[in-house]
């Protein structure tokens, strides 16, 4: 059996990687154990040799392109085994030990093949031990920075972090305790251009070496985690913090089947507050459920984005930033993001537009409610966010308040069906009928006139239209409504009613 003289044997197999010049790294695997040198082929075997077998070996080896693996010289002393090869082969790129006895090659080959697997199976259980230790994690509802920390802790002086598709540290755990770490810079520019589909090893500015494990699904990146420490990890360490990636996609498909329920219960009522199919009574007792006391004062933001912005990551994002300081009370309805916020001055707006604009989000609007005390205000509360997010005057990420809106912000709080489409029907019932009717653009050209302040050349340049047109259409809505919009009489009336169309046309 192996003895004590051979310790430098089981290194060569635990590190099997230029074991005498750098026996502190560790990369080529151990996949075999050969006694034969035609059989070698230096993809990581072992490769037993006695004094009268180096020729062999060594005409083999120089017939590799790059040679890689271990070699194992018997009955030679230290000094005589390297002389032996170096003075024949390159063996920069293997791993080279010896055992200084006289041995039975056949029979050392056995023991070694049983050290072999009895590391594999060490290494096996180590694994299925922290497997298990993850699954168990995430089904108990563990957070990312416990997976970090059970897999950072298998690879002793690394740091381990969760990283987004746009470079954002989403979380992160420090075996020195730090309470938040910051990805490199320019490790940051390689996830974000191109961010690895399998796991990889990259030195950073810093001297570090970066572990990158990607996490998707189906050939999409979703993320990766981040190991950063002082050195390159073995294959068996690779193997171990690899277990993470399954960790942390199983922690999403929970997360995300979580996350859609409580999605789905939101939408539902948000659109019962909208249609006014729910009670004053169920409508508050279904906000307490979802965590949200309405006397205490709340409010509704109203997200619309631009067409590029993926709609499920904005939510997810905006979810997480709610979390951070109250219930996340978020879903859609009719294409915008709705959050109930509480209490009425958290940043939440403002820490959600931030986030985007890391992530290179940069059309997005966020309309904000007047703040309301009761469950029998919510559906205004809708409707006024729906409103200033929806509003003309916005530009591109902003905060717009209701109460900043002038006219559209009073308007947004009356009844729609009781008060302004009365209203819409009485002033511009007549054009909006014959426009569907002849194709006409009648109350768009109205809408353009009042919109640019009641100037005719302005609104035909917008329109590119020629200023005779503009007339005769002014002249034409005049004659099939019997008022003028011309005539400061019906400036007033006109003007709201377009507002109120307006509301309507955008209502949920």
């Amino acid at each position: 059996m192996l003895d004590v003289s051979t310790s430098a044997v089981l290194s060569a197999v635990e590190y099997p990687t230029r074991f005498i010049r750098e026996s502190d790294h560790a990369m080529l695997p151990v996949t075999a154990v050969v006694t034969e040198p035609a059989a070698f082929h230096g993809g990581g075997e072992i490769l037993v040799v006695d004094a009268a077998t180096i020729p062999a070996a060594v005409a083999r080896i120089r017939e590799l392109p790059e040679p890689g693996g271990t070699l194992v010289a018997v009955g030679l002393p230290e000094i005589a085994a390297q002389s032996a090869l170096a003075a024949s082969v390159d063996t920069s790129g293997m791993s080279v030990a010896h055992c200084a006895q006289q041995v039975d090659v056949t029979t050392y080959v056995r023991d070694l093949n049983q050290v072999v697997e009895t590391l594999r199976r060490a290494s096996l259980s180590k694994i299925l031990k922290l497997h298990d230790a993850l699954v168990a994690a995430v089904m108990s509802g563990a957070e990312l920075e416990t997976i970090l920390k059970l897999t950072a802790r298998q690879v002793s002086g690394f740091d381990a972090m969760f990283v987004d598709y746009t470079g954002a540290v989403i979380s992160s755990w420090s075996h020195r305790g730090q309470r938040s770490l910051r990805l490199p810079a320019d490790l940051a520019m390689v996830l974000k251009t191109s961010p690895p589909i399998d796991t990889t090893q990259v030195e950073v500015g810093d001297g570090r070496v970066a572990v990158l494990v990607s996490v998707g699904l189906h050939n999409q990146v979703e993320g990766a985690i981040v190991y950063l420490g002082p050195r390159r990890l073995s294959a068996p360490e690779l193997l171990l913090v690899e277990r993470a990636r399954a960790a942390v996609l199983l922690r999403f498909a929970r997360e995300t089947s979580r996350r859609d329920a409580r999605r789905a219960t939101v939408e539902q009522l948000l659109r019962a507050a909208v249609e006014g199919s729910m009670s004053h009574e169920k409508l508050t007792s279904a906000l307490r459920g979802l965590g949200l006391e309405p006397a205490e004062g709340y409010c509704v933001l109203a997200v619309r984005l631009d067409r590029s912005i993926p709609g499920a990551r904005a939510l997810t994002v905006l979810e997480d930033i709610a979390a951070a300081s109250t219930q996340p009370i978020v879903g859609g309805l009719q294409g915008k993001i709705f959050c109930l916020v509480q209490p009425v001055d958290s940043t939440v707006p403002e820490d959600f537009l931030q986030a985007c604009h890391h992530r290179g989000w940069k059309a997005v609007t966020v309309g904000r409610s007047r703040p309301k005390t009761d469950a029998e205000s919510f559906a205004l509360a809708i409707r006024e966010a729906a409103t200033a997010a929806q509003s003309s005057r916005q530009t591109a990420s902003q905060i717009q308040d209701v109460t900043a809106l002038g006219l559209p912000g009073l308007l947004a709080g009356l009844d729609p069906q009781g008060v302004m489409q009365p209203f819409v029907d009485t002033l511009l019932g007549e054009l909006l009928s014959h426009d569907a009717t002849h194709n006409s653009e009648l109350v768009r050209t109205l809408a353009a006139y009042f919109d640019l302040g009641c100037r005719p050349g302005p609104t035909a340049e917008r329109l590119c239209i020629h200023r005779h047109t503009l007339s005769y259409r002014l002249d034409r809505v005049a004659e099939l409504t019997g008022k003028d919009p011309r005539g400061p009489e019906w400036l007033l009336s006109f003007g709201i009613a377009l507002q109120m169309h307006a509301i309507l046309d955008a209502s949920l």
